[in-house]
C-alpha cells in the first residue's frame, strides 16, 4: 500500500497541478473537450478515497457491526505463510484462548467462560477475531489521508503532500529499525551473518552477547506467562527485559533521529517540525510497547519513574489494533527459534522480508482421563 500510495500521489500531483502562468497545460492533462471537476475537489479526491477505504475497513473489522465483520474474518487461504507482502492472516490448526485479551486474569476468565470442556478439547478453532493486516494498512492509510486532506484544505496541497510523504517515510523507518534491532541485536542474528563470521575469523572479534532478550524467551511459557528463574541479567530489571527504561528510549531516539532528520529534510520539513514528529513517533512506539509487552507476560505496567508509563495506552488494549499486536507477538514467541513476527508495534518489515508467520495457536493440552 505504501508504494501504491506514493505512485498514486505522484500521478495525482503531476496530472492535476494548476496551469502555469505561461498557459501551458500539465503534461498529462485531458483533452480540452473533456470537462474537469473544480481544482479543489480534484485536490481532495485521492486522500478522500483513501480515507473512505480506511473507514470502510474499520467498519468491517468492528465488533459493533456483525454483518460487516463477517466479511473481515481472515481465511486460511488469505496469504502464504512466510511470503513477502502476505496481507491475510493464515490461521493454523486448533488454538486455545489466544489473542483475545491481555494478561493472565483475562485469559483465565475467557477459559472459564468456555468451560473445562473447551480447554481440554483436542479440536479447536483459533479464537483470533481481530483485523487482518490488510485492514490495518487501510485504516492507517485512511487516517493519514484524512489528515492530509485536512492539511490540504487549510494550507494547500503542496504542504499536505510533504506531510503525508514524510509521515509514511517515518513509519517505514520506525518499522525497519524495530525489525533490525529485534532480529539482529536482541536475537543475536548478527552473529549468524556472513560479515560477522568473516570479522571473527579475520580479526578474532568476539560474538555479540545477549542483552537479556534471549533469556526472556527462555523463561516465557506457551501461554505467555513467565517461569521466572534466577538469571544474572534479568534479575537486575524489575520488568525482566519486557519494557524500555528512559535510558533505552534515549538511545532509540538517537538511532531514529540520525535517519529521520535527513528524510524529513528531503521532504521539505523544517527542523522544528522534524523534531516534533520524531518525539511524537518515539513516544507512540514506546507507549504501545509498554502497554502491550509487560502486561501480556503478566507483569505490572511500568511506572513513569521507569520509562514511558504502561498505562498510557491502556484504553486501547481491547482495540483491533492491540488484538492484532497481541496475536502477532504470540506468534513470535511460538515460532520455531522465535524466527518470525519481529515487528511488535509497527507492522510492515516482516511482510517485506517474508518473516510474517501469522496466527500460531497455543499448544494443545494433554487430554484428561475420564
Amino acid at each position: 500500500p505504501f508504494w501504491l500510495l506514493g505512485v498514486a500521489s505522484g500521478v495525482h500531483h503531476f496530472c492535476f497541478s494548476p496551469v502555469s502562468a505561461a498557459g501551458a497545460a500539465p503534461p498529462c492533462a485531458p483533452h480540452d473537450s473533456i470537462a474537469m471537476a473544480p481544482r479543489a475537489s480534484r485536490s481532495l479526491a485521492l486522500p478522500g478515497a483513501l480515507a473512505a477505504a480506511g473507514a470502510w475497513s474499520l467498519l468491517r473489522s468492528s465488533p459493533l457491526s456483525p454483518s460487516l465483520a463477517a466479511f473481515s474474518a481472515p481465511s486460511a487461504g488469505a496469504a502464504s505463510e512466510g511470503t513477502a507482502f502476505g496481507f491475510g492472516i493464515p490461521p493454523r490448526a486448533a488454538g486455545g484462548v489466544s489473542g483475545a485479551g491481555f494478561g493472565r486474569a483475562e485469559r483465565v476468565a475467557a477459559g472459564a467462560r468456555g468451560g473445562a470442556t473447551a480447554v481440554l478439547e483436542q479440536e479447536q478453532v483459533s479464537t483470533y477475531s481481530g483485523p487482518s493486516v490488510g485492514q490495518l494498512a487501510l485504516q492507517f492509510l485512511g487516517a493519514v489521508a484524512a489528515g492530509g486532506a485536512a492539511v490540504a484544505a487549510a494550507a494547500g496541497t503542496p504542504i499536505a503532500a510533504k506531510g503525508v510523504v514524510g509521515v509514511l517515510g517515518l513509519y517505514v523507518i520506525m518499522s525497519l529499525n524495530e525489525y533490525v534491532v529485534h532480529r539482529y541485536y536482541q536475537h543475536l542474528g548478527i552473529n549468524k551473518t556472513g560479515i560477522m563470521r568473516w570479522l571473527r575469523n579475520k580479526f578474532n572479534i568476539k560474538a555479540m552477547k545477549s542483552s537479556g532478550h534471549v533469556e526472556h524467551h527462555k523463561e516465557t511459557l506457551d501461554d505467555m506467562s513467565l517461569d521466572i528463574k534466577p538469571d544474572p541479567i534479568l534479575d537486575n530489571d524489575p520488568f525482566r527485559g519486557t519494557a524500555f527504561s528512559w535510558s533505552v528510549s534515549a538511545v532509540m531516539t538517537f538511532e531514529i533521529a540520525i535517519q529521520s532528520y535527513p528524510w524529513l529534510w528531503l521532504c521539505g520539513w523544517s527542523f522544528k517540525a522534524s523534531t516534533i514528529a520524531l518525539f511524537v513517533a518515539m513516544f507512540l512506539h514506546a507507549a504501545v510497547w509498554q502497554t502491550l509487552h509487560p502486561d501480556m507476560h503478566e507483569l505490572p505496567d511500568p511506572p513513569v519513574t521507569y520509562g514511558v508509563p504502561g498505562w498510557s495506552m491502556k484504553f486501547l488494549r481491547k482495540s483491533g489494533y492491540f488484538k492484532f499486536l497481541y496475536m502477532n507477538h504470540e506468534g513470535h514467541h511460538r515460532a520455531p527459534g522465535a524466527h518470525g513476527n519481529y515487528n511488535v508495534c509497527f507492522p510492515l518489515a516482516d511482510h517485506l522480508f517474508g518473516t510474517y508467520v501469522g496466527v500460531i495457536p497455543p499448544k494443545q493440552p494433554e487430554p484428561v482421563a475420564a
